[in-house]
């Protein structure tokens, strides 16, 4: 039987009513094979909101939740402690001072004359306009 030909059957048939019996009936079976079904479909039955959010299959969530649990606990356990580092003020030792300068010597004698190497000049930590100009100013008379 083609489409087309079963299109044209079913606007031959005539609509009849379904019998008044049969609902309860049938709603009565479906009740009894899920019975916590129609609680949950009902409003106002009382039911708070988040068991009609986990009420498809609650032990998944439950599991999912625990899954979550562990993955956070072992997140936390195997967190590495945080290290400070301790910074001292000490003077440096002097054999640490004698080869400082001994390396600033053999890398004067590399790149040229120990002459040429000027020593590192010292920070002034004051503004430019707090600092004194050091030119002088010569009236003529």
């Amino acid at each position: 039987m083609k489409p087309d030909e079963f299109e044209q059957r079913l606007r031959r048939q005539t609509l009849r009513e379904i019998p008044a019996g049969w609902r309860p009936e049938i709603l009565r079976i479906a009740g009894a094979a899920c019975p916590g079904a129609s609680l949950n479909r009902q409003r106002g039955s009382g039911v708070p909101w988040w068991r009609e959010l986990l009420w498809p299959c609650p032990q998944a969530w439950v599991g999912l939740a625990a899954v979550w649990v562990v993955i956070l606990m072992l997140n936390l356990a195997l967190r590495e402690p945080v290290h400070v580092a301790k910074t001292s003020n000490a003077v440096p030792a002097p054999e640490i001072l004698i080869a400082l300068r001994e390396h600033r010597r053999l890398l004067a004698e590399l790149v040229g004359s120990p002459t040429d190497v000027e020593p590192p000049k010292r920070f002034d930590a004051r503004r430019r306009g707090e600092i004194s100009n050091p030119t002088l100013a010569v009236r003529f008379a």
